[in-house]
Protein backbone atom coordinates (compact mmCIF):
# COMPACT_ATOMS: atom_id res chain seq x y z
CA UNK A 1 0.00 0.00 0.00
CA UNK A 2 1.36 3.46 -0.82
CA UNK A 3 2.66 5.48 2.10
CA UNK A 4 0.33 8.36 1.25
CA UNK A 5 -2.82 6.28 1.85
CA UNK A 6 -1.49 5.13 5.21
CA UNK A 7 -0.95 8.72 6.39
CA UNK A 8 -4.30 10.18 5.26
CA UNK A 9 -6.60 10.96 8.16
CA UNK A 10 -9.84 9.72 6.62
CA UNK A 11 -12.15 10.73 9.50
CA UNK A 12 -11.08 14.37 9.17
CA UNK A 13 -11.44 14.34 5.39
CA UNK A 14 -14.92 12.80 5.60
CA UNK A 15 -15.94 15.28 8.31
CA UNK A 16 -14.81 18.30 6.28
CA UNK A 17 -16.58 17.04 3.15
CA UNK A 18 -19.78 16.26 5.06
CA UNK A 19 -19.78 19.69 6.71
CA UNK A 20 -19.20 21.45 3.39
CA UNK A 21 -22.08 19.46 1.87
CA UNK A 22 -24.35 20.48 4.74
CA UNK A 23 -23.33 24.14 4.52
CA UNK A 24 -23.93 24.11 0.76
CA UNK A 25 -27.39 22.61 1.27
CA UNK A 26 -28.22 25.19 3.93
CA UNK A 27 -27.06 28.12 1.84
CA UNK A 28 -29.00 26.78 -1.12
CA UNK A 29 -32.15 26.79 1.01
CA UNK A 30 -31.49 30.31 2.22
CA UNK A 31 -30.90 31.42 -1.35
CA UNK A 32 -34.20 29.90 -2.42
CA UNK A 33 -36.04 31.73 0.34
CA UNK A 34 -34.32 35.03 -0.46
CA UNK A 35 -35.02 34.83 -4.20
CA UNK A 36 -38.63 33.85 -3.48
CA UNK A 37 -39.00 36.81 -1.13
CA UNK A 38 -37.71 39.14 -3.84
CA UNK A 39 -40.33 37.82 -6.23
CA UNK A 40 -37.88 35.92 -8.40
CA UNK A 41 -37.45 38.97 -10.59
CA UNK A 42 -34.48 39.80 -12.71
CA UNK A 43 -33.28 42.60 -10.45
CA UNK A 44 -29.67 43.07 -9.45
CA UNK A 45 -29.94 41.37 -6.07
CA UNK A 46 -31.89 38.40 -7.41
CA UNK A 47 -29.36 37.93 -10.20
CA UNK A 48 -26.50 38.00 -7.70
CA UNK A 49 -28.25 35.45 -5.50
CA UNK A 50 -28.87 33.15 -8.45
CA UNK A 51 -25.20 33.44 -9.41
CA UNK A 52 -24.13 32.42 -5.91
CA UNK A 53 -26.60 29.52 -6.12
CA UNK A 54 -24.54 28.10 -8.97
CA UNK A 55 -21.44 28.32 -6.78
CA UNK A 56 -23.28 26.55 -3.97
CA UNK A 57 -24.40 23.85 -6.38
CA UNK A 58 -20.79 23.33 -7.45
CA UNK A 59 -19.69 23.02 -3.81
CA UNK A 60 -22.45 20.50 -3.10
CA UNK A 61 -21.61 18.35 -6.14
CA UNK A 62 -17.87 18.37 -5.49
CA UNK A 63 -18.24 17.60 -1.80
CA UNK A 64 -20.74 14.79 -2.47
CA UNK A 65 -18.43 13.19 -5.05
CA UNK A 66 -15.45 13.66 -2.73
CA UNK A 67 -17.41 12.12 0.13
CA UNK A 68 -18.24 9.02 -1.91
CA UNK A 69 -14.64 8.65 -3.11
CA UNK A 70 -13.18 9.21 0.38
CA UNK A 71 -15.53 6.67 1.97
CA UNK A 72 -14.73 4.10 -0.74
CA UNK A 73 -10.98 4.64 -0.31
CA UNK A 74 -11.26 4.50 3.48
CA UNK A 75 -13.08 1.17 3.25
CA UNK A 76 -10.59 -0.21 0.75
CA UNK A 77 -7.63 0.82 2.92
CA UNK A 78 -9.23 -0.79 5.99
CA UNK A 79 -9.91 -4.04 4.12
CA UNK A 80 -6.41 -4.21 2.66
CA UNK A 81 -4.81 -3.34 5.99
CA UNK A 82 -6.86 -5.91 7.91
CA UNK A 83 -6.11 -8.55 5.27
CA UNK A 84 -2.37 -7.93 5.55
CA UNK A 85 -2.31 -7.96 9.34
CA UNK A 86 -4.57 -11.06 9.65
CA UNK A 87 -1.72 -13.48 9.08
CA UNK A 88 0.58 -11.98 11.72
CA UNK A 89 -0.76 -14.07 14.59
CA UNK A 90 -3.59 -14.05 17.09
CA UNK A 91 -5.01 -10.76 18.20
CA UNK A 92 -4.93 -10.12 21.94
CA UNK A 93 -7.82 -8.06 23.16
CA UNK A 94 -6.57 -7.54 26.71
CA UNK A 95 -3.22 -7.29 28.42
CA UNK A 96 -2.00 -10.09 30.64
CA UNK A 97 -3.15 -8.26 33.81
CA UNK A 98 -6.51 -10.04 33.92
CA UNK A 99 -4.91 -13.48 33.78
CA UNK A 100 -2.72 -12.78 36.83
CA UNK A 101 -5.64 -11.73 38.99
CA UNK A 102 -4.20 -8.24 39.38
CA UNK A 103 -6.81 -5.79 40.60
CA UNK A 104 -6.31 -2.05 41.02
Amino acid sequence: MPQLLERVNFPKVVTVLAVSLGVGLGLCGLNFVAVSALGGGSGGIATALITTAWLELLVMVLSAVGLVVALAMWGAVKVIHSHRSAGSGPQRLFDGDDEKGHQP
